[in-house]
């Protein structure tokens, strides 16, 4: 990466300053691109185990709605029966 970055200031170079400072300004514009691809890539993970764990909670909810479900109909056919 640094022998690249030596060959984009050189070939800029020959603008003077102003070749450098472009040239400075489009590897600033990388830096910033990479890193921020590179946090993306850290929510992107973070969101697929908060919504992993939402998941798995929500199925442990729902089977815990489904016994009680069941529990409210047994009591409802046992006290039509008496």
């Amino acid at each position: 990466m640094v022998e690249a970055a030596d060959k984009v200031m050189d070939q800029w170079a020959q603008f003077g300053l102003s070749g450098l400072v472009i040239a400075a300004f489009f590897m600033f514009c990388r830096f910033l691109i990479t890193e921020h691809r590179a946090e993306r890539q850290e929510w992107i993970c973070a969101y697929r185990e908060q919504s992993k764990l939402m998941n798995e909670t929500q199925s442990e909810t729902n089977a815990v709605i489904r016994e009680l479900v069941t529990v409210v109909r047994e009591a409802n056919v046992r006290s039509q029966r008496d």
